[in-house]
């Protein structure tokens, strides 16, 4: 009979890179932490299959006119984009107060959203449903030779076949434009560093 040998695992970590399946863990506000952002969501994810989370951000400057009201902005336009896919309803008001689809004010957007949204009920608690899907990728560094990142591409989709085909267009478009820049293997050599996403990069497209 032949010797048995066992082999160390064949697992690179590549199913977590690409279109993966996600469920949103939790929401954070952090806009009055930075004095370069107006809007600064921190949603946490975990894919599936994954012990870890990662963290995907919605992040900008709002566009205001000359006495202070909303008028637009590219991190508005991301962030109902956002709120489309989860189907809330919640938004912002012209002077950039927080509202439910009712105009009732929300004293914490992160508390509201996390009531509605967060795959979790409690501490410990297993992920039962990976309803959305994202885009991970290692993101191309700015310096030849510093450290990957990886990151949440903030355009999600539902976790149905026109989800995917809906964000694997989206990945597409943005790849074509240059907004979504990936690691090279030479990239890659170097150290990386903890999987996170900045607030610089296509979170702030």
């Amino acid at each position: 009979m032949a010797l048995f040998k066992p082999t160390g695992s064949t697992s690179t970590g590549s199913n977590f890179y690409g279109i993966t399946e996600i469920a949103i863990m939790n929401f954070q506000d952090k806009s009055k932490d930075f004095d370069w952002a107006d809007l600064y969501l921190d949603i946490e994810v975990k894919q599936k299959g994954s012990d870890y989370t990662k963290q995907l951000r919605i992040t900008g400057n709002l566009e205001k006119d000359d006495s202070g009201k909303l008028t637009g902005g590219n991190a508005l336009k991301r962030m109902y984009g956002f709120f489309d896919v989860i189907d809330e309803k919640a938004g912002m008001n012209v002077d950039g107060n927080w509202e439910d689809a009712e105009n009732k004010e929300i004293d914490s957007i992160s508390a509201h959203l996390n009531a509605g949204h967060s795959s979790l009920e409690m501490p410990g608690q297993e992920v039962e449903e990976y309803a959305y899907l994202a885009y991970v990728y290692k993101e191309k560094p700015k310096t030849p030779g510093a450290k990957v990142y990886s990151r949440v591409f903030y355009r999600i989709q539902k976790n149905t076949v026109d989800g995917r085909k809906k964000l694997e267009d989206d990945v597409k478009w943005f790849k074509g434009k240059g907004f979504i820049k990936e690691a090279t293997e030479t990239d890659i050599a170097t150290p990386q560093a903890s999987v996170e996403m900045s607030a610089s990069g296509v979170g702030n497209l």
